[in-house]
């Protein structure tokens, strides 16, 4: 298999991945919202499709861009954590007027925050001369 090929295959592996887990944190983070503010849970689907669109494009840019030497299951798990936890914070403390854009913006923002902690505290490799 030659490099392109493999480098098209991961990244559609982390299109995939990153729909499934961005529609995940999507429907987490408004489950756990709306439990906190409304006692009720509600427009869980809708929560999830916008999640899985938005972690479709998201995870491999964030992956090839910014994470390249963490591994799969850690950026995943950080990314989806940081993701729910900002979309959580947005909804309960609108940082914009409209609350569904402020749980989007802060969602995305948690997401790139948890990518530049994961970024920083990840150890890189450098060439040592022979």
């Amino acid at each position: 298999m030659n490099r392109l090929r493999r480098i098209l295959w991961v990244t559609l592996g982390l299109v995939a991945a990153g729909a499934v887990l961005g529609a995940t944190a999507g429907a987490i983070a408004v489950a756990i919202a709306l439990a906190v503010t409304e006692g009720q849970v509600y427009a869980l689907e809708i929560a999830g499709v916008v999640g899985a669109v938005l972690g479709a494009v998201t995870a491999p840019v964030v992956a090839w861009g910014l994470l390249r030497r963490v591994s799969l299951g850690r950026m995943f798990v950080g990314l989806t954590s940081g993701t729910v936890g900002g979309g959580v914070f947005g909804w309960i403390f609108e940082v914009v007027p409209d609350q569904v854009g402020s749980a989007l913006l802060s969602a995305f923002i948690g997401c790139l925050v948890a990518a530049v902690c994961m970024r920083s505290t990840t150890r890189t490799q450098t060439a040592h001369p022979a």
